[in-house]
């Protein structure tokens, strides 16, 4: 494994000011689950430029509560805009290279529904890994990062960010 915050190659790593940003989001949105985009050079590993996103949960919950039945304390959606945003940003020069939640008061892990949610057709979403930060009502605990395992079809634990 690679020191704390780098993750091994070919891995996109979130540099010390990206993961800050992506901590302070998760420490904001807290008892919500926050979401954003890391963006990065083509071509390299670096992922420098955090953007929070809107987490639409709650008014797809308020919306349509049987489809959607968790809130934004235990779940996330990326709107519209965002989802645009990313896909243009995947044709040009500094493409999004990692998206990122939180998971409130339970630990940085890949759940059933994150695994549900990143795939389509049994194939990965988009071009990304996925980063979920450990938020606890006073501090970050750390956030795990996930890879698409083609193997396993699944999306496996690449590497850990320390706490902040």
């Amino acid at each position: 494994m690679s020191a704390p915050g780098e993750m091994p190659p070919p891995h996109p790593t979130a540099s010390a000011e990206a993961l800050a940003a992506m901590y302070a989001h998760a420490r904001r949105d807290y008892p919500n689950e926050c979401c954003g985009i890391v963006f990065g050079p083509q071509g390299a590993p670096a992922a420098d430029r955090a953007v929070a996103c809107v987490n639409t949960q709650n008014d797809l919950h308020a919306q349509d509560p049987a489809t959607y039945v968790r809130d934004a304390r235990t779940a996330y959606n990326l709107g519209a805009g965002d989802l645009f945003k990313l896909g243009k940003s995947l044709r040009g020069d500094t493409p999004a290279k990692i998206i990122y939640h939180s998971h409130v008061d339970v630990g940085a892990y890949f759940s059933d529904t994150d695994q549900a949610a990143a795939v389509m057709d049994g194939e990965p979403s988009y071009p990304v890994e996925y980063v979920v930060i450990d938020v606890r009502k006073d501090s970050v605990g750390g956030a795990a990062q996930f890879a698409w395992d083609p193997q396993q079809h699944r999306y496996v634990e690449v590497g850990r960010y320390p706490a902040g």
